[in-house]
Formats: C-alpha cells, structure tokens, sequence
C-alpha cells in the first residue's frame, strides 16, 4: 500500500537524495512522500520495484505511444546496437532520420 515507508520505493528515494537533487532525476515523477519506482514494464503495464503492477495511462508523457517493450521498436533498437552506437563518424541512420522528419512538413 502506498505510502509505506518500509518500501522499496522509498528505501530507493532515501537513497537517490543522497546523489541528486530532490531524490530523482525528473521533477515529473515526483509524488510526496516519495515517488514510485519502475522495475520493469510491457505494453500498457509497468510494474514498480514492489511488485505492484499498474496500468502506465502516462507512457512517459505520450512519447511511449507503442507502449513499454514493443516487439518491433525492441528488435529495430537491438539490431542497432549490435551495429554499435555514438560513432564518431557521421552515419546513414541520421540521414534516413532526417529525411523522415523533413518529409513530414
């Protein structure tokens, strides 16, 4: 049951104030007492560090419009890096991105 100050949750926020600023690294997830920690998800389910599993209607501010550990987005993120990442050269990726966005004006 939320607030329990024996949880999880808050034992990780007692923790995360001592190395950032208000507890966390986002303002938008703060709830008082403490905010809740996310362990895992899939879909429109996110699951916190108690194990208590919930319906995400927030999809971290709609940029999850797929929702959390979608098949193809997972695959097409793990293809990639498995050809590496942060290159210090510029890459086709970046132009197919660019493109992409521009066509869209």
């Amino acid at each position: 049951m939320y607030p329990d100050p024996q949880s999880r949750s808050a034992q990780l926020y007692e923790r995360g104030r001592k190395v950032m600023p208000g507890g966390n690294s986002r303002v938008g997830v703060m709830f008082e007492p403490y905010p809740v920690y996310a362990a895992s998800a899939k879909g429109c389910r996110v699951t916190d560090v108690d194990g208590t599993e919930r319906i995400d209607f927030i999809n971290n501010w709609s940029s999850l419009i797929h929702g959390h550990a979608y098949g193809p987005v997972v695959e097409a993120v793990a293809a990639q890096l498995a050809r590496g990442t942060a290159f210090m050269m510029a890459t086709e990726q970046e132009v197919l991105h660019a493109e992409h966005i521009c066509s869209r004006s």
